[in-house]
């Protein structure tokens, strides 16, 4: 393994049965039930280190990763897409994110 996750956490719905073994990733699973709405999994996840990875159930963590770094601080960055991208506009909801988040900063 060449990456520094050590587990990962997977928020499953309460009606969810977690399998005895996950043998999609070469990283140790977690089944954890969520007792939140799926949206609240950020908040939600018992998680107990300073830094996380977020993803949904499409991805899984494979055995070598890059993780992008700012220089000399070391603090992972952020990757984000502008809601200026054409990509972000096909969808209503991402479009209405905009909408509203303009709303709080003009």
């Amino acid at each position: 393994r060449e990456h520094p996750f050590s587990e990962v956490v997977l928020m499953l719905p309460p009606d969810v049965m977690a399998k005895d073994v996950y043998n999609e990733t070469v990283v140790p699973v977690r089944p954890h039930h969520r007792v939140a709405p799926d949206y609240m999994d950020l908040c939600e996840a018992p998680v107990e280190t300073e830094w996380f990875m977020l993803t949904n159930s499409y991805h899984h963590v494979a055995g070598h990763v890059d993780i992008m770094f700012t220089p000399g601080t070391f603090k992972p960055l952020v990757p984000f897409t502008p809601a200026t991208y054409a990509f972000c506009f096909k969808f209503p909801y991402c479009k209405e994110n905009v909408n509203l988040a303009q709303r709080i900063n003009p």
